[in-house]
Order: C-alpha cells, then structure tokens, then sequence
C-alpha cells in the first residue's frame, strides 16, 4: 500500500522556526529533511518479493545509523535480489527492474511528490529520480530545489542492519519514529564506496566541466567521520580492495590502469597537491554539517584519516 502524505501533516512554517532553532540551521534544511523520509516511507512500500531497497549512501549514515552531523539530500539505495530473481534471464530481469522503476514513479507521485526526471541505465540495473517535494519555502542556495534517489542492483556485501528512521521533526517532538526499521548497508562497506568512489572521481576530475561536483569533499568528511567504526572491523580491507575492483570501469575508463594501491595514493597526491580541495571543503562543511565545530574534522584532519584508511590496500595490492 502506497503510504500517501497528508497536507495537514506536513510541517508548518512556526514547526520548521523551532526545529530550526533548536538545530541552528535553516529551515529549508528541516523541511527537505522532512520530505525525505516521507519519499523512503513511501519507497520501502513498493518492495517486491524479488526487490527489496536496502538504505545506503551518507543518508543512511546520517539518519539511519546516526555516524555523521550533516545534511544529506539524496536517498541511495542498493536492491537486494532473490534468489528466484537472479535465476530470471538477462532479458527477464532488465523487465523486472523496468517494471519496479514504473512502481517507483507512480508511488512516489501517488505519495504526493512530482517527478521531474526518470533515467536508467545498465538494463535498468541503475535508476535515478528526481522528485519535487511540496515546500512552503524560499529553499536554501546548498540545496536543490528537489529530491534525487539512485537505486543500484548491486546487492548488499555485508548483512543488512535493520535501524528506525526518524526526521528532525520527529526527533525534536520525541515521537515514534517515521520509520520503524529500515534496512540499511553495513556502514563499513558504504565507507569501502565512498573511499573508492572519491579516489576515482577526484582522479578523473575536471573543474571547467559543466558536470563538476565539488561537493565530492562529502565522502572525505564522511570517511572521517566513520574511522572509528571501520578500526572495528576485519572486512574493510577486503571489501575496500572489492570494491576498487569493481569500479576500474568508472570515470570513463580513467582510472582503469590503475591498480587499487595505485589509485589511492595518486588520490592521495592529488589531494596533496591541489590547493582547491581545502577551500572546497570548508565551504561544504560551513553550509551543510550541523555538528558542534569541535566535532566537525577539519580538512587536514579528513585527509590524514583517509591516509590512514586507504593504507588497508597494501602496496602490493
């Protein structure tokens, strides 16, 4: 059943100004976070017996498991597949994926939300949407104006944790979560992504492009934040070493010559030597981290830890 937002349930203006307050930020921030756990209330509805979206990415981190203090406006989600899905054809999984992103469409606009762009690649292994969510506000120049959620068939590599998800509404209200439990990605393999998807990219990049992204610095902040959890764990180095693998083929074939040790230490250069990493990064953390200063990493701080992080791929790797 398709979970349907309310007009009386959603936030009012006087509603947003506390939250707001009490979190010292915006309330565009409040209000977008809001929204966003309605679109996940609405996403995890539509699982199928084949198809079952499994929270990842640094929402997740933020709202799921409670790692990082700061805003997160994308929803990524990784599908885990059945067994009976997997033994399907190529030709008859590439219609079932085509058939859940129909669903995804038609939810999330029965939800209440209005969606703007719908992509797919890889035979509809890849989806993104972009919705526009019903705001009473003027917006926030660090946000888009609208929600993006990425789904992957690429299937957990860890056991799935179940956690309860909340927005900041209902935190402050003391109320039941949103969300009783969600599954969400092992944060020790979403950092294993993150660290591997910021070598690529910032390897790759090209800041006179139409398409640069300078909030990749999240994954750096993130990766900082998540040190502590990853030193616990015996499968970082195995799954980060996987999953450098696995993305040889990313940025247009621009790191495939180089072997995961490699790469991250010409990530690691680059990091070094580009004078634009430090400003870019102050300027994401000032705009989108709500945590006390002493609790936000600086930049050379976030670049020693994921020295230290990239370090798990030996050199011989």
């Amino acid at each position: 059943m398709t979970v349907i937002m309310s007009s009386s349930s959603a936030p009012d203006t006087f509603t947003l100004g506390r939250v707001a307050g009490a979190l010292a930020v915006d309330e565009s921030f409040v209000e977008k976070d809001w929204y966003v756990v309605q679109a996940i209330n609405a996403l995890i509805e539509l699982a199928t017996p084949d198809i079952t979206p499994v929270f990842s990415g640094g929402t997740s981190l933020l709202k799921g498991h409670q790692l990082i203090k700061r805003f997160s406006e994308d929803i990524d989600f990784k599908l885990s597949l059945s067994a009976d899905f997997l033994a399907k054809t190529g030709g008859q999984q590439r219609s079932a994926l085509s058939a859940f992103k129909k669903s995804l469409e038609a939810g999330w606009e029965a939800a209440g939300f209005a969606v703007t762009n719908v992509e797919a690649g890889s035979g509809n292994a890849f989806i993104k949407i972009e919705m526009d969510y019903p705001t009473i506000l003027e917006g926030h120049d660090a946000l888009r104006p609208h929600i993006l959620a990425e789904l992957s068939a690429k299937p957990p590599r860890l056991p799935t944790i179940g956690r309860p998800l909340s927005s900041f509404i209902a935190q402050y209200r003391r109320g039941d979560p949103e969300i009783p439990v969600i599954q969400c990605v092992d944060p020790v393999e979403t950092a294993a992504d993150k660290l591997s998807a910021f070598a690529w990219r910032a390897i790759v990049r090209d800041r006179g492009s139409d398409k640069d992204d300078p909030t990749i610095v999240r994954h750096l902040h993130d990766l900082a934040m998540l040190e502590p959890t990853i030193g616990a764990s015996s499968n970082f180095a195995a799954l980060l070493t996987e999953t450098l693998v696995a993305d040889s083929g990313r940025g247009g074939g621009g790191v495939a010559s180089l072997p995961p040790a490699e790469r991250l230490s010409t990530m690691l250069a680059i990091l070094d030597a580009d004078e634009h990493y430090e400003a870019e990064y102050t300027r994401f953390v000032e705009g989108m981290a709500f945590a006390g200063d002493a609790e936000i990493p600086n930049f050379r701080a976030a670049t020693e830890a994921v020295r230290r992080l990239s370090a798990a791929v030996g050199q011989g790797t």
